[in-house]
């Protein structure tokens, strides 16, 4: 009877150390799915993703010309631009007055704007710039990088584009720009000194294959 015991539990310890091998295994192979995804988009991006200097170096040898600066939405705080996002528009208004494109698409979440107005706040930041009002277009509805690209091409017909952005997020974000066929180069927005927190680099290396998958599926298209 107690030889039968222990070999119950011994099974059983072999049956949750098999279980444990089998989900090791399959974390360490989803994290390598995840690297070589994110290899993949900064690879394939890389050549076209410049810092603010840069970016005027290229204007000021070349007479490339795009429809608009896509300037990519972050947190506002009591109405207030967050030090990520006054960087971005900052570096948004530096771009616009290089006179490489028509007009700025500020893209975030204005869903409910009694609530939040996050395109509100930009807008009104980037007329503080210097931009004229009537060269500012908000999309209120651009809840994720994934919907910001996608309203661009379908609701507002861009062509090409500079997309503005904080350094760690501007490959997805020139990349899920290209998955719908506009044109475009990504410029990192310059940092006043605050620090980048390391979840948002965890956030998007599970960013990036996340929309890898949603560039080939395209749902909302």
């Amino acid at each position: 009877m107690m030889k039968v015991q222990k070999e119950k539990k011994t099974d059983k310890k072999r049956s949750v150390l098999k279980i444990f091998i089998c989900l090791l295994i399959l974390c360490v192979a989803g994290f390598a799915v995840l690297g070589g995804m994110n290899v993949y988009v900064t690879n394939i991006t890389g050549n076209d993703v410049y810092s603010i200097d840069g970016f005027k170096e290229k204007v000021s040898s070349s007479s490339d010309h795009y429809e608009t600066v896509i300037v990519l939405g972050c947190a506002v705080w009591d109405g207030v631009a967050s030090p990520m996002l006054a960087d971005r528009l900052r570096t948004a208004a530096m771009v616009y007055k290089t006179g490489c494109a028509d007009y700025i698409l500020v893209s975030g979440d204005s869903y409910d704007v009694s609530k939040y107005d996050e395109t509100g706040c930009m807008k009104e930041f980037l007329i503080g710039e210097g931009i004229p009002s009537d060269k500012i277009v908000c999309d209120g509805l651009g809840l994720s990088t994934y919907e910001s690209m996608l309203r661009a091409h379908t609701e507002f017909n861009i062509r090409s584009a500079v997309v503005v952005t904080t350094g760690f997020h501007v490959a997805r974000s020139v990349y899920d720009c290209r998955a719908f066929g506009i044109e475009c180069v990504g410029v990192e927005a310059i940092n006043s000194g605050y620090v980048i927190k390391k979840y948002n680099y965890v956030r998007e290396f599970i960013a990036r294959g996340k929309d890898i998958l949603y560039s080939a599926v395209k749902p909302g298209y």
